[in-house]
């Protein structure tokens, strides 16, 4: 199954960004027309924040310290890929590109950190049960398959999925490890996914990275 953009590749492809050099297109850069349909807040859904105040409830380089900067985002098309072998990521591909692009009210950011390392930060806002039921079956897919492989017209990535705990941080939280092997080298990426009422977090990166930063992150995004 083909698939361009997909959210089910942001951990993937920071494992292969640091192997390979892939650059996949921010979730964050969602197609104009669903960010011309966000919805604006009334009294009734004030906790549904729009992009824009997702924007500055993102980490910046000085929350982080020093070396780290906040990478551009990319602008040119992401390579096409194709997850073979997991059945439930192709299902999920089939049915949207980008399976987070149903939260059209969203925000991202990239850093890169000492020595080269990556760490990107997105955040999502809907009414509570949207955001529940939708990560729920994006986390559902991605941790069906202990392993599966990701092709490009350039690389074959053997993927590896590990469910792990994750602290007991608002309302709703997932936990993944996945270790990428391409082209002899290997590389492991976690992503934790937080829901925190009507926002949602979602931090990837090196293991230590994200334990370091996700508590803050979460703080952050959540401040009242």
């Amino acid at each position: 199954m083909r698939l361009r953009h997909s959210a089910i590749l942001t951990s993937t492809c920071l494992a292969l960004w640091a192997l390979t050099g892939c650059s996949a297109q921010p979730s964050g850069s969602a197609p104009a027309k669903a960010l011309a349909e966000t919805p604006v807040p009334t009294a009734g859904d004030h906790e549904v924040l729009p992009s824009a105040r997702l924007a500055d409830r993102l980490l910046t380089a000085a929350d982080l310290g020093p070396g780290y900067t906040a990478r551009p985002a990319a602008t040119t098309t992401s390579p096409e890929a194709s997850v073979e072998g997991c059945p439930q990521l192709e299902q999920l591909g089939s049915t949207a590109d980008n399976p987070y692009a149903m939260f059209p009210n969203q925000a991202k950011r990239v850093f890169t950190g000492p020595g080269g390392t990556q760490l990107t930060e997105e955040l999502y806002s809907a009414p509570p049960k949207d955001l529940s039921a939708g990560v729920g079956r994006i986390m559902t897919a991605m941790g069906a398959c202990p392993s599966y492989q990701l092709v490009t017209a350039t690389t074959v990535a053997e993927v590896r999925t590990q469910t792990v705990p994750v602290p007991h941080l608002g309302d709703e939280q997932w936990g993944q490890v996945l270790t990428v092997t391409a082209g002899g080298r290997r590389t492991v990426v976690q992503q934790t996914v937080i829901r925190d009422r009507a926002v949602l977090l979602v931090v990837s990166g090196s293991p230590a990275e994200v334990t370091v930063y996700g508590q803050t992150a979460l703080f952050k995004a959540t401040a009242r």
